[in-house]
């Protein structure tokens, strides 16, 4: 049964993303289609087990708060259900609410899920339908990996390389007992159905990074397939600012970094919703295959936060129904939109900094208004997260700046930063180089 509904991907309930069995279960098939080439996807990379720990009630009440559903979608999904149960199809259809009114995209996004008996301890598992790269369009890293609905957004166009236009494939534990409420509420004794799916969805959107033990020498880590790394892996490093693709890829010095307690994203508008703080990746000290790398760190993002639902665990009686701006931010470097009604500029002055024009050629403009602030930090970063241009400017109050001799740039998606730490000044937006 094939129904339209507003949804995205990727499921589990331990938030777990199996990356060590990531390339073990892919077949991997080199096609071009308008110069590029796509991994295709046959069995789940992601699974989600119950966290056993208990959770404190009392924290509940922020995160079962969720945007508002009365606004219109900003993206259309389109969900094949296979098995499912009337209450478990509601609540499934309630986060596909959630994430269409979070995320833009012209191309529907089609999911195929499946409630049926999965592996004891398993609450369920998903993965892209595929990966994809494309060479010559501006904005897009040839030379990383795309999931297959954050591909399509970013090219306008649905693929269909393997003959069909699936983008994720999802399967539920029809054997566990879930609470299929949708109010955020769930029993202490029940797991919260809507937030799992939630959590597997932020995966398949593109929560998920390549990091894993090498399956030829598990004395090595490794972080490439066919010589790309995931759009993730490019906003991942140290504490020392080290990317995390500087290492030799496979080798030890890569494990050692995947389970050294300190990564960090350096996308720059997670961390403007940081609080200026490098959101920390969970890279515990022993490789957890499905957990280590693809989640915010538990102890930092711990059950409560606003931005622990992509964090590697979740307790019976927890419910979140909702991203986080940290995470939000995260998805929004690499590459999607987020919903006008929900823009993350709103946190970050948006309202006294205006950028002109957009797309440019070879200068762009400042505009302020009712701006506080004396000396302007000023960056663009570039879709891997380098950063290509800084300058600190002195503000004199005057209405605009402008910022000249960066027409060498080449074409492609960039994102400007402007901070002044002692007016608490933030601000993020993403520009287009012609």
């Amino acid at each position: 049964m094939k129904k339209n509904y507003f949804i995205s991907n990727n499921i589990s309930l331990k938030k777990t993303s199996l990356l060590l069995a990531f390339l073990m279960m892919i077949s991997i098939t080199s096609a071009q289609i308008r110069d590029f080439k796509e991994i295709e996807i046959t069995d789940p990379i992601c699974v989600y087990h119950p966290d056993t720990k208990p959770f404190d009630k009392s924290k509940i009440d922020n995160l079962r708060k969720s945007v508002n559903l009365t606004n219109s979608p900003c993206s259309n999904f389109v969900v094949t259900y296979v098995g499912f149960t009337p209450e478990a199809q509601a609540a499934f259809q309630h986060a596909v609410d959630i994430w269409a009114h979070i995320i833009e995209s012209p191309v529907p996004i089609n999911v195929i899920a499946e409630f049926k008996v999965l592996g004891e301890n398993t609450l369920g598992s998903a993965s892209p339908a595929s990966l994809n790269t494309i060479n010559g369009v501006p904005g897009i890293d040839p030379n990383s990996w795309y999931p297959a609905a954050l591909y399509e957004k970013l090219l306008g166009q649905d693929r269909g390389e393997f003959g069909g236009s699936n983008d994720i494939n999802a399967n539920f534990n029809s054997d566990f007992d879930f609470y299929f409420g949708i109010d955020g509420n769930p029993p202490s004794n029940k797991h919260d159905f809507v937030s799992v799916v939630l959590h597997e969805l932020g995966h398949g959107l593109g929560f998920v990074g390549f990091g894993r033990i090498d399956s030829n020498n598990e004395a090595n880590g490794a972080i490439r397939s066919n010589t790309r790394p995931l759009i993730y892996d490019n906003f991942i490093e140290n504490s020392n600012n080290i990317s995390i693709l500087t290492l030799p890829d496979p080798s030890p010095e890569l494990l050692t970094a995947l389970t050294s307690n300190n990564l960090f994203s350096n996308s720059p508008t997670a961390i403007t919703q940081n609080g200026n703080f490098l959101p920390k990746i969970y890279a515990p000290s022993e490789f957890k295959s499905g957990s280590s790398y693809s989640h915010w760190d538990e102890d930092v993002f711990s059950a409560g936060n606003a931005n622990s639902l992509m964090t590697p665990r979740i307790a019976s009686g927890e419910a979140n129904h909702t991203p986080g701006d940290v995470t939000l931010g995260f998805f929004k470097d690499m590459g999607w939109s987020i919903c006008s009604t929900l823009s993350i500029e709103e946190v970050n002055s948006a309202s006294t900094i205006t950028t002109w024009p957009n797309p440019f050629s070879d200068q762009i403009t400042l505009s302020f208004s009712n701006l506080n602030s004396t000396k302007l930090n000023v960056k663009l970063i570039d879709i891997k997260g380098s950063v290509i241009f800084s300058k600190q400017l002195n503000y004199d109050g005057s209405n605009s700046i402008t910022l000249n001799n960066i027409g060498n740039l080449q074409s492609g998606i960039y994102i400007i930063s402007i901070s002044d730490s002692t007016s608490n000044l933030r601000f993020t937006e993403k520009i287009i180089k012609y």
